[in-house]
């Protein structure tokens, strides 16, 4: 065969009046999971696959001990200090803030009389 039969063949064949090598894309890095977000992600997995209860886990200043500690939360905008297990609500306006729980009965964890 001759030169201008293979080019003939590879036109129709691809479709293109000059063949050009393919162009690889630069593979792309896969974003690592940091030690918080894996821990964070147990946490809520077993808390779900278990309990059947959402489960967040933040870090942040706790307004009874002063420490900065784990807040564990299963309701949404509660959190309990790890250290005190003292229950806070949180706060968000342009940083998050943990701020103390005066009325307990508004969580509902208290049996009604």
């Amino acid at each position: 065969m001759s030169i201008e039969k293979l080019k003939t063949l590879w036109q129709k064949y691809f479709g293109t009046s000059s063949p050009k090598p393919l162009e690889t894309k630069k593979p792309t890095r896969v974003k690592r999971k940091t030690r918080r977000d894996r821990l964070n992600g147990l946490i809520s997995e077993i808390g779900k696959e278990m309990f059947d209860v959402r489960v967040q886990v933040e870090w942040g200043r706790c307004p009874y001990c002063e420490s900065i500690a784990q807040m564990m939360s299963t309701r949404l905008g509660y959190f309990r200090c790890s250290n005190c297990r003292e229950i806070t609500k949180q706060y968000i306006n342009g940083r998050i803030a943990y701020l103390p729980v005066d009325d307990q009965s508004a969580l509902g964890d208290e049996p009604k009389a």
